[in-house]
């Protein structure tokens, strides 16, 4: 069993989904963080936690990030944290990963599939850093983020779909600091 901690701050979490106005809503959070228990040798036995600080989105605008934040969307007074937690990482094509699990968003928990492609390992032990690139999408509309605004011309103004990106730098860290993460 190995446990790698993936932290905000090493890592980059973003974003983009489709807005009529501008085309296209590019972001990050700035706080968020992961940690993977991984057996090699029984991948049933490994899991993926994770959790995002959503008043910590950041898409360049001021006022867009303060009304996503505000009741008509993520609503951070009532539901300050995402939380994933996978129920199972599975072998896909091409050295890649599936990793399926429940992402609890604005009180909604819905499936969640991840594609994550590993990269590089550097270092040997508690030093040891790998990297990872992580792809998902999900319907914001699943999680009762509903708002939006009618267009004159017909159509709305933001889309429903979401893509997410993460490229994560993981530590490894002694399984026993596992424990303090699993809740």
């Amino acid at each position: 069993m190995e446990s790698w901690e993936v932290t905000g701050a090493d890592s980059a979490l973003t974003f983009s989904l489709r807005h009529i106005v501008v085309r296209q809503i590019i972001g990050h959070f700035r706080k968020w963080g992961a940690l993977l228990v991984l057996d090699q040798d029984d991948l049933s036995r490994s899991r993926l936690t994770g959790w995002v600080d959503l008043a910590s989105i950041d898409t360049g605008a001021t006022e867009r990030d303060e009304q996503i934040r505000s009741s008509e969307f993520f609503n951070v007074a009532h539901f300050a944290v995402a939380e994933f937690r996978s129920d199972a990482i599975f072998p896909i094509a091409g050295q890649r990963f599936l990793v399926r699990g429940q992402l609890v968003l604005h009180g909604v928990a819905q499936l969640m599939e991840l594609t994550v492609t590993p990269g590089p390992t550097h270092g040997e032990g508690d030093s040891a850093r790998a990297t990872y690139e992580v792809q998902a999408t999900i319907d914001r509309q699943a999680f009762g983020l509903h708002w939006n605004q009618d267009l004159d011309a017909g159509g709305v103004v933001v889309g429903d779909r979401i893509e997410i990106q993460a490229r994560v730098r993981a530590k490894r860290v002694p399984n026993d600091a596992a424990e303090l993460f699993a809740r």
